[in-house]
């Protein structure tokens, strides 16, 4: 579907910008030094310079480490979810369950407008893409290899959802209805109300989807125990209505043209009730097990979010101070409820009620300070510190198979506490040459985890000390080309569950544990550029490598004759480098195509796990689609993406194929009718296979994600209309 990059100049780009934007198309100039101020006659109040810039250093300062994809004329935007977004943006995929990756590395961080939030976490990442209304998106951000400005999590970079804000004086808003099969609705209103003095906005949104699960595996190996071949499958159905709240409110108070204050206020609550059924069949030997185990689970999510800011200008709007205070407060929910039925050999009904509460608040302390110097540089400096304690428990009880009484199950009970402080200092400096431009930065984090199994009295503690330097270089070889160099160090921390050493019961042959002796995973990334802009053509090329070490992966192994436990463990290094290339052209007026895909090559040593001491693979992906202009009130968009194999450590997961279609016609000007089909050929699957000296398995999950939307969007408002910034579309 089609995305537009586009120039930004929120204070978020502006912080890390030099590299031209992929908005690069004005004419290339050099950059003048301003020329100096008169002196002042004695008693007149000197006014600090403005330093202009021009059109050359506009480019040089307005994205040097991201791409910037506008959504708005994506019609899968207006009906579906944030994963359905960001399956169309290049080098993001996301798989059935809304799990997010980067070039086919999964340790991506998510931001919303530019900040960490509770939402966002990894534990409940892949629940939100999936549920978090696109409607309510602005623009994407993918940052690849961020500055030395942003937090160093996530291997593989930055997505940063930025959502729709409108601040000119007047009020605005919009209404939008989506209607689909299988009960599927969605609701939503934001608006806009600024008093100049006074800005309010804010937006409500009510969303309810329909998921259907299923899942087989099939599992062979050596009986640990006899040495016989055994076999293990097992069959998966679930279904649940998850239902989606967001609240979100904002005041900005400007007494006069230097000084801001802001209160922000998020709220998402998220519930549904899940029932699934499985049946399992386990051979070893001419042994033979049947089994089949129900499950009903209610479950609940909600984040509460406050933050609060403070913005300065010292005379200029690029000279500026802001003092950031945020709360957060993630609460999670699950009570599950199994009931086991055993056909072979014949057994007692058995029952488990497993509920798990998980607790967790967050605060941070934000200060920023940018001023632009009047030789063309720019310098930024801050400090961010996070406090976050997580709090999970975990309450088992089983029936007896003689009495048929409950009983305390002390396997299935247990509480987990993880403390994390991480403070940091950081410091940029950018500076534009006429057609070179350049942003160094390097960033000190002082990091303490702290982590407390408390049933098993188990205590572990890391704290370590880490520079990350980043560095961005840029430089116009044309008005229509330009080349692009850029070096950043990353780093991946294990999630909460990650460390939990108590194994966590999933069914009686599926145990999951974590491992408190994880160490953090890091990467250095390293790629370079070119892009070429005239007209409507548009031409991408980046090369990339990325060397890490100590990276975790989930590991799986036999512990008895029947059940698998799953853990995490650090492998050895790994080395990846690719090609992405992107084309946008338009044939003829109404119709505009694009192209875009990745190849590249995987290889890891895994040797500390057992396994042969390197693997390797290539593997691509590709993206096209095609929006058609069908009248001036008429718009066609299809788009398809293909994943290639991939590499795991202990084995490779198939390709995947999903294509999608829709169709948006303006009834009036601030009226739209949507119709969308999700999954046209209802392909989207994934399949994984492990392949090692002691397990072979396949295991293969599907979901209902071929679903239709009808919508309307209604929009309002007399809000004072302002330029549109200069953009560039970029279909996906």
């Amino acid at each position: 579907m089609p995305a537009e990059f586009r120039r930004s100049r929120t204070s978020r780009l502006s912080l890390a910008a030099i590299l031209v934007g992929i908005s690069a198309g004005a004419t290339a100039q050099t950059a003048a030094p301003p020329p100096p101020a008169p002196a002042p006659a004695a008693g007149v109040d000197v006014k600090l310079p403005q330093y202009d810039v021009t059109a050359r250093q506009e480019r040089l300062f307005n994205s040097i480490d991201r791409k910037v994809y506008d959504v708005g004329r994506d019609i899968q935007g207006q009906t579906g979810t944030a994963a359905d977004v960001l399956r169309r943006i290049p080098s993001v995929d996301v798989d059935i369950d809304g799990n997010v990756s980067l070039r086919g590395n999964g340790n991506v961080q998510i931001l919303i407008d530019g900040r960490p939030t509770a939402l966002m976490r990894k534990a409940n990442q892949a629940d939100v893409i999936s549920q978090y209304p696109a409607d309510a998106i602005d623009h994407i951000e993918v940052i690849t290899n961020p500055s030395a400005k942003y937090e160093p999590d996530g291997t593989a970079g930055i997505i940063d959802i930025v959502l729709k804000k409108k601040n000119e004086p007047g009020y605005s808003g919009s209404v939008r209805v989506t209607m689909g099969n299988n009960k599927r609705f969605g609701v939503g209103l934001n608006g806009n109300y600024n008093l100049r003095i006074f800005d309010f906005s804010g937006g409500i949104t009510l969303r309810q989807d329909d998921r259907v699960r299923t899942a087989t595996d099939r599992r062979s190996y050596v009986d640990p125990v006899s040495g016989l071949p055994a076999s293990t499958q097992s069959a998966v159905a679930e279904h649940f209505r998850p239902v989606f709240q967001l609240g979100q409110f904002e005041i900005d108070y400007k007494p006069q043209k230097s000084d801001k204050l802001s209160e922000a206020i998020d709220s998402d609550y998220r519930y549904f009730t899940r029932y699934g059924t499985e049946a399992d069949q386990t051979t070893i030997g001419s042994a033979q097990t049947v089994y089949n185990r129900l499950r009903y689970d209610p479950e609940y999510e909600r984040d509460v979010e406050s933050k609060m800011k403070y913005d300065h200008q010292f005379g200029r709007n690029d000279h500026t101070l802001s003092l950031e205070f945020s709360w957060q407060h993630d609460t999670e929910s699950e009570d599950n409820h199994y009931t086991d039925l055993y056909a072979s050999p014949v057994s007692p009904t058995t029952s488990d009620h497993i509920r798990v509460q998980s607790n967790e608040p967050v605060t941070e302390a934000l200060v920023e300070y940018s001023n632009a110097l009047p030789d063309n540089s720019k310098v930024e400096a801050g400090f961010d510190r996070t406090d976050d304690k997580l709090t999970q428990d975990h309450a088992g009880e089983s029936t007896d198979p003689l009495t048929g009484l409950w009983v305390n199950n002390t396997s299935l009970t247990n509480e987990f506490i993880l403390q994390q402080v991480i403070a940091a200092l950081y410091g940029t400096y950018e500076r534009a040459f006429g057609n070179f431009g350049a942003l160094v930065g390097v960033r000190l984090e002082d990091a303490e985890i702290k982590t407390d199994q408390v049933t098993a009295a188990l205590a572990a503690k890391q704290r370590y000390y880490r520079l990350y330097p980043s560095l961005h270089l840029a430089y116009d070889v044309s008005a229509t080309g330009q080349i692009q160099l850029s070096y950043s160090h990353r780093v991946q921390r294990p999630e909460a569950d990650d460390f939990n050493p108590y194994p966590e019961y999933q069914d009686p042959y599926n145990l999951r544990a974590g491992n408190p002796n994880l160490k953090p995973a890091e990467v250095h990334s390293i790629e370079g550029g070119y892009q070429y802009k005239n007209g409507d053509t548009t031409y991408l090329g980046t090369l990339f490598y990325r060397y890490a070490y100590n990276m975790f992966t989930t590991v799986s192994r036999y512990i008895n004759s029947t059940t698998l436990l799953t853990t995490e463990e650090n492998i050895g290094k790994s080395n990846s480098g690719g090609l992405e290339l992107a084309a946008d052209v338009s044939p003829w007026k109404p119709l505009s195509l694009n192209a875009s895909g990745d190849v590249y090559y995987n290889q890891i040593n895994a040797s500390n796990l057992g396994y042969g001491t390197y693997r390797s693979t290539m593997a691509w992906t590709a993206k096209m689609s095609a929006d058609y202009a069908w009248s001036k009130a008429t718009l066609w968009q299809f788009n398809l993406n293909y994943t290639a194999k991939r590499l795991t450590p202990q084995g490779y997961r198939l390709p995947t194929f999903v294509a999608n279609l829709g169709v948006k016609h303006d009834l009036k000007s601030n009226l739209s009718f949507v119709v969308a089909v999700s999954d046209l050929f209802n392909s989207q699957k994934e399949e994984t296979k492990l392949d090692t000296p002691v397990l072979h398995d396949d295991y293969t999950r599907r979901r209902n994600s071929r679903y239709f939307y009808l919508g309307l969007v209604y929009s309002f408002g007399s809000a004072e209309k302002k330029k549109k910034p200069e953009i560039l579309q970029f279909e996906n």
